[in-house]
Formats: structure tokens, C-alpha cells, sequence
């Protein structure tokens, strides 16, 4: 007997016999995910804060040169670092009465300066919306002394408050159940593809002439009982 090969024909056929068992473990899939992000995930809130730093190269005249921006630019960098330094997460952590270890709030800041401006970005991540805002807002209120005494070659004051977060960042449900379902919709036809390639059964006349490269001369067609009746029926007349 010659090998059989599995043609793209096939795999269609095969998938569309078992739609039912894909869509049903697609389904499947996509409700776990769900069920999961929602019920099972911590959700994570996020808020900003925005802090503005000037060096001490500014000169009396009212206007800013290109020399000064770029001295601004390059001390902002130095800020940023600073910003999660040991001395003003011990100051955010006292001014919070110590309701939070400087450590675990360096582990929920995250500073980044907009490219070529002096301005940062503080980002403040956690589970609890009040807290991460009170955790902005303190930053902002003690960040600046701190720091200007860290860095002694520049200023930074802070341009907004954080706002207590409502919708959290983390995890996106609606992602998450997409991908759930896609997975569930791969990992199903992946298995009905394999179930296609180690198949020998025949299931059509195709496969007979394929199997055995041999012409089909004829076939008994399917009989069910009425097919049965009606055929006795007329032998009697």
C-alpha cells in the first residue's frame, strides 16, 4: 500500500467535523481566562505625578537660553535617580507615619524624564488606589527638599498632585480573554490536526484511491431504515 498523505483538503474536512468540539473548547478557554483575570488576579492601580527640575546655571534675565535648557535637561537625569534614592523614601515613609517600609515603596515608584524637557514623570504602582495617591501626593510635598539637598546643583518642584485611581492598569480583562480564547481555538485545532495525521481510517472515496492508487469503479450507497422499507415495498409490486 502506498503512504497516505494528509492534504490541505483533508485538514479542512477534518476541522469542519469536529467545529463543534473546537468552538466548544475555544469557548471553554476564553471563560477560564476570564474567570481568572477577574476573580483570581490582584488587580493593580497606577497613578503620575509630574515634578519640573531647573539647574542653578539660570542667570538673572528673564529669558532662557539654549545653554540653560540643556543644563536643565542634564540635571533632570540626575533627579530622576534620586528620586528613588534611600533619603527620600525614608522621608516619604516618615511622612506617611510609617505605614510602609522605604524599601517596599521603592519597589512602587518608577521615574522616567519625558526625552529632552526637565520634566519627570513619577509613576506610583500598587493594589491599593488610596494608598499609591497619598504615596504621590507625599512625594511631591517632601521629594523636592530632600532632593535639592542631594543634588545641590538644581531646584525641583512638583506641577501636579496625584488623583486616586478607579480603573486599575493590571491585569486587562478584555486582553486577557481574547487571548484565551485564541489559545483555546489553537490548541484545539492543533489537536484535531494531529488527530488527522495519525487517522488510517477511510472515511471517503478519496481515501480509498489515495491509499491505494486505484480508481473507484462504483459504491454501495448509505441505507437507513425507511431506505430499507421503501426498497421491499417495491419488490412486493
Amino acid at each position: 500500500m502506498n503512504k497516505v498523505e494528509i492534504t490541505f483538503q483533508d485538514i479542512l474536512w477534518t476541522l469542519k467535523k469536529y467545529i463543534v468540539w473546537i468552538v466548544a473548547v475555544s469557548l471553554v478557554s476564553m471563560v477560564v481566562a476570564w474567570v481568572y483575570s477577574t476573580y483570581f488576579v490582584t488587580p493593580i492601580y497606577s497613578t503620575t505625578i509630574s515634578v519640573c527640575v531647573f539647574s542653578n546655571e539660570r542667570g538673572s534675565s528673564s529669558s532662557v537660553t539654549t545653554g540653560e535648557l540643556a543644563a536643565d535637561a542634564s540635571i533632570a537625569n540626575t533627579y530622576q535617580v534620586l528620586i528613588t534614592s534611600q533619603p527620600v523614601m525614608n522621608a516619604v515613609s516618615e511622612d506617611l507615619g510609617g505605614s510602609i517600609s522605604p524599601d517596599a515603596l521603592r519597589g512602587m515608584i518608577t521615574a522616567e524624564v519625558e526625552k529632552g524637557t526637565q520634566i519627570i514623570n513619577v509613576r506610583i504602582r500598587g493594589a491599593k488606589p488610596q494608598l499609591i495617591a497619598d504615596i504621590g501626593n507625599s512625594l511631591a510635598e517632601v521629594g523636592p527638599n530632600v532632593l535639592n539637598a542631594l543634588a545641590r546643583g538644581g531646584e525641583m518642584i512638583a506641577i501636579d498632585r496625584a488623583n486616586v485611581p478607579t480603573t486599575p492598569t493590571y491585569p486587562n480583562i478584555a486582553s486577557n480573554t481574547t487571548v484565551g480564547f485564541v489559545l483555546g481555538l489553537l490548541l484545539s485545532c492543533s489537536v484535531v490536526i494531529l488527530i488527522a495525521l495519525l487517522d488510517t481510517t477511510v472515511w471517503r472515496e478519496e481515501d480509498l484511491e489515495r491509499a491505494f492508487n486505484i480508481p473507484i469503479l462504483g459504491s454501495i450507497p448509505p441505507m437507513n431504515a425507511a431506505a430499507i422499507a421503501a426498497s421491499k415495498r417495491k419488490r412486493r409490486k
